[in-house]
């Protein structure tokens, strides 16, 4: 007696059980893929949201004093929400490089920190981003 050509209902079954666990698996390692890339985008636009009101914030301020700002910034549809501090670093300390002990001394000039923190969410969220400077005040003209 000769078999007949094919698959048994049994073979079939793990073979589609095989399909259904590879299936599954790549499915998820796709749907964690566009979720990584969407906090990357909104990591991204909190970093574009940061420079730009650092830089207005420098461009509007010629001297620097401390101040804390709040204020909300809308960029490519998404409103962000952004802290500003601007703070006084302390001085670093100094030793006298003057040969002549008579001339004046020289004070360095004052320099500040700028802190600039964006969030999507609440006052309690993580920040998306943070920029740093440090600098000081620019000469008036």
């Amino acid at each position: 007696m000769r078999r007949a050509a094919g698959f048994t209902l049994l073979e079939v079954l793990v073979a589609l059980a095989l399909v259904a666990t590879v299936l599954g698996g790549v499915l998820g390692l796709v749907r964690e893929a566009i979720a990584s890339q969407a906090h990357l985008e909104r990591r991204q636009v909190a970093k574009w949201a940061a420079s730009n009101v650092l830089a207005q914030y420098l461009l509007e301020h010629r001297g620097l004093v401390a101040d804390k700002r709040e204020g909300v910034e809308e960029i490519l549809g998404r409103r962000l929400q952004v802290r500003l501090v601007v703070r006084e670093l302390p001085q670093p300390p100094r030793e006298s490089l003057r040969e002549d002990p008579d001339a004046p001394e020289v004070t360095p000039p004052q320099r500040f920190g700028i802190t600039v923190d964006v969030r999507d969410g609440g006052r309690r969220a993580a920040p998306l981003a943070r920029q740093y400077v440090a600098r000081a005040p620019r000469r008036p003209e």
